[in-house]
């Protein structure tokens, strides 16, 4: 977390795919988020991520993230079972039901691992229906998607969940970022967001080109396992991924190693 504030950035997303929530039982990600609000010292902004089936499970973790003192929450979509708009409908009713109407929440639009879309008519309908929606993390590689989502209110924040499209994504009006990628060398992400602020496209391009480098290196959240090789590189042992996912092998971590020198 120190890493990460000092590097710049400005919010802290705890409990997401890079997090691996989806290994961590539900006692588990109540004490990250409890770690990450009580280390955070009001540094920067915490959102928590509390998205889970049964629907239950989020709604217990959104109750907690409010209780701690989260500045707010996101929450992927229902995932593996099918959910079309109905289901989709009710699982956020029931998430932004359990917080107070001020306390702000984000959906989170995955499709690639929840195999649930959230097209922009939806989640329309949904921001419409509930008082507390502020905005998506929209992790598709869809620009014309991102037109629609930001069309949907002038208020309506979308954060670009895509890193391969970061600046093309701040370009086309979305709020900013939520990376995994970033973990590793947040000082990219940093660096493109506030030149893209001041201006200074050219040095953001620049920045975007090096940040796709990156991503085909470490796999653009495929491989978790070199997020964490990757982490050790630099100074942060984060441990081993839990199974059933595998750390990578040393000849597969030499390479990688040898990949992203050129990059820090």
């Amino acid at each position: 977390m120190n890493y990460l504030i000092d590097a710049g950035v400005d919010c802290l997303y705890p409990n997401g795919t890079t997090g691996e929530c989806m290994l961590m039982s539900l006692e588990e990600r109540e004490q990250v988020a409890a770690i990450v609000v009580d280390e955070a010292r009001g540094r920067v902004p915490v959102f928590i991520q509390v998205g889970e089936i049964p629907t239950s499970a989020a709604v217990r973790l959104a109750v907690h993230a409010h209780s701690i003192g989260a500045d707010g929450i996101g929450a992927v979509g229902p995932y593996y079972f099918g959910a079309p708009a109905s289901v989709q409908k009710e699982y956020y009713s029931a998430i932004s039901g359990a917080v107070p109407d001020d306390f702000p929440v984000y959906l989170y639009n995955i499709p690639q691992c929840t195999t649930n879309d959230i097209p922009a008519h939806l989640a329309a309908e949904i921001d419409a229906s509930l008082p507390n929606i502020v905005g998506i993390k929209n992790s598709t590689a869809d620009m014309i998607r991102l037109q629609q989502l930001i069309a949907i209110r002038p208020d309506f924040s979308v954060m670009q969940g895509c890193d391969k499209l970061l600046f093309q994504g701040l370009l086309g009006g979305a709020a900013g970022g939520v990376s995994g990628n970033s973990n590793v060398i947040p000082e990219l992400f940093v660096s493109l967001y506030r030149d893209f602020k001041a201006g200074k496209y050219d040095k953001a391009l620049a920045t975007q080109r090096k940040i796709v480098s990156m991503a085909d290196i470490l796999r653009d959240g495929a491989s978790l396992a070199s997020f964490k090789s990757a982490a050790r590189l630099r100074g942060n042992p984060l441990g081993h991924v839990r199974k059933p996912l595998l750390d990578l092998t040393q000849e597969e971590e030499a390479k990688l190693f040898s990949q992203l020198e050129p990059l820090l």
